[in-house]
């Protein structure tokens, strides 16, 4: 018998690679061998299906939003509090890689689906808190062009036609990038820095 559990990495690897509206209830109950019916039984709608996918990301991501500080308390933010938070946010596009490839390549199509509203509502408050200190537009643009780089790496990182990448590497390279460019915190402007 197929286990719900099944049905869900087989939605998150056909949305992942064939898009979700590329995609059919069909064609998922063929991939794990079952019937459409009973894929079904388990999620009411395509759409309850995505959101059911997606969801553990979207759910570790607001964990990992819970433990950011807020404006206020983010002129004590130090240097490890940085780099302790972006090594997390990066585990988690590394632990969801296809839910993030699914959101990163199909988001603009599925901006009416509530739990796509739900992430990019996420998103921006991540990026409103790595932002704060962002003194100009440009260090605004470079964090931003490392954040959706990253995101899009991830989310790429299991397609069978790219060369296999050291993913401790990969890791370590994306956590140091971000972290690099981030603004100076103010602690750090002020010369009290770690």
């Amino acid at each position: 018998m197929t286990t719900r559990d099944e049905i869900l990495q087989a939605a998150l690897e056909r949305f992942a690679r064939y898009g979700y509206l590329g995609s059919s209830i069909q064609q998922i109950a063929d991939d794990v061998g079952t019937s459409k019916s009973s894929v079904l039984y388990h999620f009411d709608s395509k759409e309850a299906l995505l959101e059911a996918a997606i969801s553990p990301a979207i759910d570790a991501l607001e964990g990992l939003l819970q433990q950011v500080p807020t404006r206020d308390q983010h002129a004590a933010f130090r240097r490890d509090d940085l780099v302790a938070m972006v090594t997390a946010f990066i585990d988690l596009l590394l632990a969801h890689a296809r839910a993030v490839a699914i959101f990163v390549s199909q988001r603009g199509a599925l901006l009416e689906v509530p739990v796509i509203a739900r992430a990019n509502a996420l998103v921006a408050r991540l990026a409103a808190v790595l932002m704060a200190e962002a003194p100009a537009t440009p260090e605004i643009m470079r964090l931003s062009i490392g954040l959706a780089g990253a995101a899009f790496l991830i989310g790429d990182s299991d397609r069978d036609d790219l060369p296999e990448f050291d993913r401790e590497l990969t890791r370590r390279v994306l956590i140091d990038t971000i972290v690099d460019l981030c603004p100076p915190l103010p602690a750090e402007r002020n010369g009290k820095g770690a």
